[in-house]
């Protein structure tokens, strides 16, 4: 990964300095790609829009803020400036009730993270069941998902996979999909099969 200009952003809400890292070059070498499409890959981090303020807590989207100045990444800068917070599941889910006119795609994304979010407890081997929060999410999520499109219909399987609906699930992954999606669809076909419901990293090699 080749960093690129960190931008020092300026909170809204408390005027607290926020960095925002950028890259010139990334790859997903060494990547963990999860059942739920998380990406977890350290040459290729994850740059989230809706942020939580390091000085304030507020919610905010960082590419809107005021740009205070843009510096080298390897130069620290101004020493108050500070990495910005990660949403909660909590977050999401007050600030997608507070924010009812959201864009169909902007929405889409805040409850597919709020969703990586929940299930990121699991991933450590917390295997939980959903709570009464994450199971609404999860319904608008579905319902804001287009079976057209190849993807999303993966994801509406996946979703009925964690919550042990296997054979609605199985349904879903029954049709036809794109060859790039054929090792997820198989390995989570796989699992749907033993009745397995937990979130896992996808394995290619299914020999």
């Amino acid at each position: 990964m080749l960093p690129g200009p960190t931008i020092i952003k300026k909170c809204s809400a408390c005027t607290g300095l926020i960095k925002k890292h950028t890259i010139a070059s990334g790859n997903t070498f060494g990547a963990i790609f999860w059942t739920d499409g998380k990406m977890d890959a350290p040459m290729l981090p994850d740059s989230p829009k809706l942020v939580k303020c390091p000085h304030c807590g507020s919610l905010i989207w960082i590419d809107e803020l005021e740009t205070v100045e843009e510096i080298s990444a390897f130069d620290p800068g101004n020493t108050n400036a500070r990495e910005p917070g990660k949403p909660n599941l909590g977050d999401y889910a007050s600030f997608l009730s507070n924010n009812r006119l959201l864009q169909p795609d902007v929405e889409k994304d805040l409850r597919i993270r709020a969703w990586w979010r929940g299930n990121d407890e699991r991933r450590r081997d917390q295997h939980s069941s959903f709570t009464e929060t994450e199971i609404q999410n999860l319904d608008a999520l579905t319902a804001l998902l287009d079976r057209s499109i190849n993807y999303e219909r993966l994801m509406q399987a996946e979703i009925k996979r964690e919550r042990g609906d296997f054979e609605p699930a199985l349904e879903l992954l029954d049709q036809p999909f794109d060859a790039q999606l054929s090792d997820a669809v198989t390995f989570i076909r796989n699992l749907a099969q033993q009745g397995d419901s937990v979130v896992t990293p996808i394995q290619a090699d299914m020999d």
